[in-house]
């Protein structure tokens, strides 16, 4: 089973990789791929939202549906300090891929109706059914901390 997950996740990772380094040539219509445009603007006011309170400097934004792109838009600065505007093609360090590939691993399963995200995480991985969690409780009078163990149906 570890075996099959691992070969899942290269194959996601060769075939996501090989689309993402291609430079996508022209945004279509959202609506022409089932998608609205409304909503899709709403996560550019979303990301855009979050340049203007500080708490992110900015973003590049691109939403396909197989191999047409819908959303493909850059919001808020490369350096913010130089007013530098944002570029779709910025380049970002990441310092992990697995929360990445994970995430788009999950949005395709869902798209492709194999995944529920309101299923408990047992129904796909048993081993976390019984799972236990620590729960930090602090005496006030003594200000002594002690945990108690609760399990969780998952």
């Amino acid at each position: 089973m570890k075996l099959v997950r691992m070969l899942l996740v290269v194959a996601l990772v060769l075939a996501f990789g090989r689309a993402l380094a291609q430079e996508p040539t022209a945004v279509t219509k959202p609506e022409q791929l089932g998608m609205s445009g409304a909503r899709l603007q709403k996560l550019v006011d979303v990301y855009q939202g979050y340049v203007d309170s500080g708490k992110l400097p900015g973003a590049v934004l691109l939403v396909a549906r197989g191999d047409r792109v819908a959303l493909f838009q850059a919001v808020g600065f490369q350096n913010r300090e130089k007013q530098t505007l944002m570029k779709t093609d910025a380049i970002f360090r990441l310092a992990s891929m697995t929360k990445p590939i994970v995430s788009v691993a999950a949005m395709t399963l869902v798209e492709d109706g194999k995944l529920n995200l309101l299923a408990p995480v047992s129904t796909y991985l048993p081993e976390m059914a019984d799972v236990q969690v620590g729960v930090e409780k602090l005496d006030q009078s003594t200000a002594r901390r002690s945990w108690r163990w609760s399990r969780r149906s998952g």
